[in-house]
């Protein structure tokens, strides 16, 4: 298997941990986290090599000196994350910006990244993204097929058909019959005079008053009825968002898609809240499982990345194995006084207790304890001789 190493800054562990799993559905063998004459090492051996930017790592000199070892050695791609622009010494190399990648596969930075690294690499393209599936009916521009199929499949109508021509009985009757008398001609009505109607005139000029009063309701109705309707919206949105659990993403999507306005506002920052406060609970759990459920809830987080390094990391910990800690536990075994040198403290015990008599409050010369008597080895003091 062809072989990727990817430089980056100790900072940027867990993206960099997020790429090499998606690299490794390309089957390569991704080696990241080596830093000094262990990338040297490895950039010698690899196929390609994928330097991620970031602005923890443009300005750390040793990063930017084993990217450019490493340029020498094999064949090298750019990839930038947070808009960060290239160092000057790689100004005109190709590169492909991650800026808003959360692991998705249809990204266009992530599938031109793809590209280079395979083509570097030497081995095949990953496959193209899977269609996103459309939802709903009421699409622009979409086109049913069935049912143009279905009204392309109709026959054309037929042609209408002439009547039947008469029986002959009929044909012969109408050919005896005598032929109809001309109308006699109608003479012209004369004309009328129509004189003014001033009284028309007045009636007309009140039901101009009468349309313009109509319309003037009519408005004023419509303006009330859409300011009763917008409070009465406001009243159901209110009651709505009141019913709302606050901790359930789903339910708060769902009521952002129906709302509008100040309400919607309200719903989008609880679900960024929300948001926040799932990653902090999952990041303080720490556990794969903690994690997915972050991740099922919020695919597209801006923490969305780090989650999936964070899994990735922890998995591999858990397939290679916690080391075992072991306690040693000291057994005292009481000494054997049969192996101790005779005179040792192991086997004799010398306790002497000192008696302090205090000092008297009283003048005169203190008193003076004698010593403790003689023991068994020592010889009795000999008694003074007196000489007269």
């Amino acid at each position: 298997m062809a072989t990727v190493i990817i430089i980056h800054a100790a900072d940027d562990t867990l993206p960099a941990r997020a790429l090499a799993e998606k690299l490794r559905q390309a089957k390569l063998t991704v080696v990241l986290e080596k830093h000094g004459d262990d990338l040297r090492e490895a950039a010698r051996s690899a196929q390609a090599g994928v330097a991620l930017w970031s602005p923890r790592s443009t300005g750390d000199a040793a990063i930017v000196d084993e990217v450019n070892f490493a340029r020498g050695k094999t064949k090298l791609v750019h990839a930038l994350m947070q808009n960060t622009p290239l160092p000057d010494p790689f100004r005109g190399d190709k590169a492909a910006n991650l800026t808003g990648w959360r692991g998705e596969d249809d990204f266009p930075g992530w599938r031109e990244l793809a590209k280079l690294v395979t083509d570097r690499a030497g081995v095949a393209p990953l496959p193209p993204p899977a269609a996103r599936v459309a939802s709903g009916f009421f699409q622009p521009g979409r086109v049913d097929v069935a049912n143009t199929g279905a009204a392309g499949a109709k026959p054309a109508q037929p042609a209408s058909r002439r009547a039947p021509p008469p029986p002959p009985a009929q044909q012969r009757q109408a050919a005896q019959s005598p032929p109809p008398r001309p109308a006699p001609p109608r003479t012209a009505a004369p004309p009328r005079d129509y004189a003014p109607a001033p009284e028309r005139e007045k009636k007309g000029g009140g039901m101009v008053l009468v349309v313009v009063a109509l319309i003037v309701l009519i408005a004023g109705g419509g303006g009330g009825y859409f300011w009763w309707s917008q409070q009465q919206s406001a009243h159901a949105a209110s009651t709505a968002w009141e019913s709302i659990d606050r901790n359930d993403p789903a339910a708060l999507r769902a009521f952002i898609a129906a709302q509008s306005g100040p309400a919607k506002r309200q719903a989008e920052t609880a679900l960024s809240e929300l948001e926040e406060r799932s990653y902090e609970a999952a990041s303080d759990t720490d556990t794969v499982e903690a994690l997915q459920g972050f991740l099922r809830d919020f695919p597209q987080s801006q923490h969305a990345l780090a989650a999936r390094g964070r899994i990735a990391e922890l998995q591999t910990a858990a397939a290679n194995g916690a080391p075992a800690t072991t306690t040693a536990t000291a057994t005292t075994q009481p000494a054997n006084p049969d192996l101790n040198p005779p005179g040792s403290l192991a086997t004799t015990t010398a306790t002497t207790s000192a008696t302090t008599t205090p000092a008297p409050t009283t003048g005169g010369p203190a008193p003076l304890t004698p010593p403790a008597g003689p023991s068994a080895t020592q010889s009795p003091p000999s008694s003074p001789t007196t000489t007269p």
